[in-house]
């Protein structure tokens, strides 16, 4: 409706008419505001200033082994470990004050030698071979925990020192002479025991060394940056984050930090000052009642682990901008059978065959028993043959088992595998 040209219109134009507008100003109060304006920052997209940019997800997991420590100077393997217990037994035999032993003797101390050289790789398979051995085909045999027990339950006084059955069973008797009737819950406890107390002497040991081994923490923060760095993309374009997987009990550097995340940081074994944990793999084993008490499962279930999902990124559909985790990088890590199930639980949740994960395998050369470096050439074909291993025992556990045999091809061929020497081409000292 047009109200100018009304009727209405006229008569409310002539009220207006004549009417003195400053007569009535001075006449209204004056008021002071008794509040103050809000301070308003400005919304971008009512300013001239730039606007925020949206940046794609990037997320890396980053696994790390004993190699890691060993790199920058510390005397971490369990070889070093048995070598400083040698000493401190040689200490008692020699009748020293106890206060001068760090070091009681177990029944692990006679296991392990008679189970051959022992290292950090295979300290955990000995266990498993004691206590849980498998056949060339994966099938349980007799163990030789078995063959103890069958000795001690029936004495002959005679012990072959060659059989690691006999060495351990006469520890025993000895260190137990007037014990009742042995039986299998029994020597699991003692075993059990004794296991515990060489995590406790391990944790004590390395401990130790953390603190003595000269320049150890910064060599720890300087390859921890080459590893976090190589092959990241920039800040620019992607909003990237780190987590990173640790299978050793040191933790020299608190916290490691990308421009706007803390890295999430789990050391899965457990940490140096709390509880430690050595144990074998529970594949096939969890429902055996002797070997049960001693995976690295039912070991985990004690202890205050943090939030571990929260190490890897698993892919969700549908979302606008791409994530999940982007790749993995292993550096120092065996990739031994005793962790293949946390393998295939990193693999199982970035959908390692159809998703875009990729694997780095990082080396370097190591140093031979000899004292020379070795062969890069050398270097990366045993680090091939790691691989390898690795994924095609993942493949077997694929339900598609057409997947599980390509599955090192098919990441070969899309760029999402490979093994990388990293940086310098020496192992530093």
């Amino acid at each position: 409706m047009n109200y100018a040209s009304s009727g209405l219109s006229d008569e409310i134009m002539d009220a207006f008419k004549g009417l003195n507008i400053t007569r009535i100003l001075p006449k209204m109060p004056s008021v002071t505001p008794d509040y103050e304006m809000p301070s308003v920052t400005p919304d971008y997209y009512y300013t001239t200033a730039k606007p925020p940019v949206f940046r794609t997800s990037w997320h890396q997991l980053i696994v790390i082994g004993n190699g890691f420590d060993l790199e920058c100077g510390l005397a971490s393997s369990f070889s070093d470990f048995v070598k400083a217990r040698t000493v401190d037994f040689e200490k008692a035999d020699h009748g020293q004050i106890a206060e001068d032993v760090l070091f009681t003797k177990t029944i692990w101390d006679v296991i392990l030698p008679s189970m051959g050289d022992a290292n950090w790789c295979d300290i955990e398979g000995s266990i498993a071979d004691w206590i849980a051995p498998k056949n060339r085909e994966g099938k349980s045999s007799k163990s030789k925990f078995e063959k103890t027990l069958h000795k001690l339950a029936n004495p002959t006084g005679t012990y072959d020192p060659d059989k690691a059955e006999d060495s351990v069973a006469l520890f025993l008797e000895m260190r137990y002479q007037h014990h009742e009737p042995w039986n299998s819950e029994n020597l699991l406890q003692i075993t059990r025991e004794d296991l515990a107390k060489l995590e406790s002497d391990f944790d004590r040991y390395l401990s130790d060394e953390v603190e003595t081994s000269k320049g150890y923490k910064e060599k720890v923060s300087e390859l921890m940056s080459e590893i976090i760095l190589g092959q990241r993309p920039s800040n620019d374009e992607y909003d990237v984050e780190e987590s990173i997987l640790s299978f050793n009990y040191t933790r020299a550097v608190n916290q490691f930090r990308s421009d706007e995340h803390d890295t999430e940081y789990v050391n899965i074994h457990g940490r140096l000052g709390g509880e430690i944990v050595f144990g074998i793999d529970g594949t096939d084993r969890m429902d055996n009642p002797m070997a049960l008490p001693f995976t690295k499962t039912y070991r985990l279930m004690t202890l205050d682990l943090p939030d571990v999902g929260k190490l890897v990124h698993v892919p969700r559909s549908g979302l606008p901008m791409a994530d999940g985790t982007k790749m993995i990088k292993f550096y120092g890590h065996s990739l031994g059978e005793a962790d293949y199930s946390y393998f295939q639980a990193i693999f199982d949740s970035v959908k390692l065959y159809e998703g875009d994960t990729r694997l780095v395998f990082y080396f370097r050369p190591h140093k031979l028993s000899s004292g020379c470096i070795q062969d890069v050439n050398c270097a990366r074909k045993e680090m091939m043959e790691k691989v390898i291993r690795l994924l095609t025992a993942y493949g077997l556990t694929l339900d598609n088992k057409d997947h599980g045999k390509n599955l090192i091809h098919k990441l070969l061929i899309e760029g999402r595998l490979s093994v990388s020497l990293l940086g310098n081409n020496v192992r530093r000292q």
